[in-house]
């Protein structure tokens, strides 16, 4: 990607807004590229993974209601990235009608792959997620389906690393004690480095295809938590500066856990 595609997009995306402020309903991606073309971190946000060759990314939805179209959305080629947050599908050309597309990690459930035309065909990563606010969906559909197609290889070492990086994310909120719904600022305040590092369990390694099991164990996980925060009675709004002195505390308990694992060295 050069520079004219970092114009391009960004003309894409100012004409956008200037639509989204007549229409509120009509949700746009607001994935940033610098001028070389790369995308443009969030605060705190790296990049995990990249991918290569020829990538397409397919979203569908049925319809959510009566006089609510279902909803479809395809780019033939584009590059998708993995980072300590987000699940980014960036468009090779954009246009008026897709420049990108972003959703959290944690927003992703039953994530497996698969191979289109009864296995002869290309191989694909498909996942169930929950739409963000701009991140390329409309707001009226409350899950979606995500799929991308690896026409050139790749999406066993993608299903791996999203596996990874979902575990490590999911492994940090329950350090820190927090349902996902109150943990979303106080991730978004951790580095990808501070992160802790995820083991599957017992075995070693863990074969993309078992991944829609490995989802399902994690969403009971949070469903767990989402059980203990209404039963704790807690109330609705954290105290102020409450995610930062989470970030903070989780930040250093890594830290300590990684001295402790260097003396036993």
């Amino acid at each position: 990607m050069d520079y004219s595609l970092h114009e391009t997009h960004a003309g894409i995306l100012a004409q956008h807004a200037v639509e989204d402020d007549d229409d509120p309903n009509e949700s746009y991606s607001w994935v940033m590229l610098n001028q070389k073309g790369d995308i443009e971190p969030l605060p705190h946000e790296s990049i995990f993974h990249k991918t290569r060759g020829r990538i397409a990314l397919e979203l569908s939805a049925p319809s959510p209601s009566q006089g609510v179209p279902a909803y479809s959305q395809r780019c033939d080629r584009g590059t998708a990235y993995i980072t300590n947050q987000r699940l980014i599908y960036l468009a090779s050309t954009p246009t008026d009608q897709f420049t990108s597309f972003s959703t959290k990690i944690l927003s992703s459930e039953d994530a497996h792959t698969g191979s289109t035309l009864l296995g002869f065909g290309a191989n694909f990563w498909e996942s169930t997620i929950k739409p963000v606010s701009n991140g390329g969906v409309p707001a009226d559909y409350p899950r979606i389906n995500m799929r991308l197609v690896f026409y050139d290889g790749g999406h066993s070492d993608w299903a791996i690393k999203h596996q990874d990086m979902k575990g490590r994310l999911l492994h940090a909120v329950e350090t820190a004690g927090l349902s996902y719904q109150n943990s979303t600022n106080m991730l978004n305040m951790i580095s990808g480095e501070q992160l802790p590092e995820y083991s599957p369990g017992e075995g070693g390694s863990v074969q993309p295809q078992t991944e829609a099991s490995q989802v399902q164990v994690e969403v009971r996980g949070e469903e767990a938590a989402r059980d203990r925060q209404t039963n704790q009675g807690l109330p609705d709004e954290p105290p102020p500066d409450y995610d930062e002195a989470q970030a903070q505390a989780v930040a250093a308990r890594f830290d300590e856990r990684a001295r402790e694992d260097a003396e036993r060295q």
